[in-house]
């Protein structure tokens, strides 16, 4: 038996996301391990760390298709079962979306790699409850971010 079509929802979604799938495009995310690499090997890449993150950022010289790129990582390492990684990368992706506007106005006509990692181990239950750490993560990424942002406003001053 057929379902009856779905009505249009009373409330538009939220568009602070970059594209009306609320996904970072192909063309925003790092893809490949070598342009992973050429990020966080780059002594003058902008780096920075907290708690559970690390965050490296490559300024390109030239104005490229895209002004900014997106790289997350989370290890094994440091989080044992895939599904804590993949909470970890869904909870940074979530703030690179958030903060994509205003790194791409802090960009100003440079291509920025970003690359945010997962640096220290995903706690145990019992030590910290799941939603407790996905927000203290969220929270960190955030942080990092607007940070970086700055920092990339600073050196257009410098320019």
């Amino acid at each position: 038996m057929r379902a009856a079509p779905r009505a249009a929802s009373a409330s538009p979604p939220d568009q602070a996301a970059s594209n009306a799938s609320g996904r970072l495009p192909a063309t925003r995310r790092l893809r490949s391990p070598a342009q992973f690499v050429a990020v966080t090997s780059d002594p003058q890449a902008l780096r920075a760390g907290r708690r559970w993150l690390s965050i490296a950022g490559r300024v390109l010289a030239d104005g490229g298709e895209v002004p900014v790129r997106f790289g997350f990582t989370a290890s094994r390492r440091h989080a044992r079962r895939a599904v804590d990684r993949n909470a970890a990368k869904r909870v940074l992706r979530e703030a690179a979306r958030r903060h994509l506007e205003e790194l791409d106005a802090a960009a100003d006509r440079r291509s920025v790699d970003i690359v945010l990692r997962l640096k220290a181990a995903v706690p145990d239950r019992a030590a910290l409850a799941r939603r407790a750490w996905k927000q203290a993560l969220r929270a960190e990424a955030d942080a990092l971010l607007a940070d970086l942002a700055r920092r990339l406003r600073g050196a257009e001053a410098l320019r």
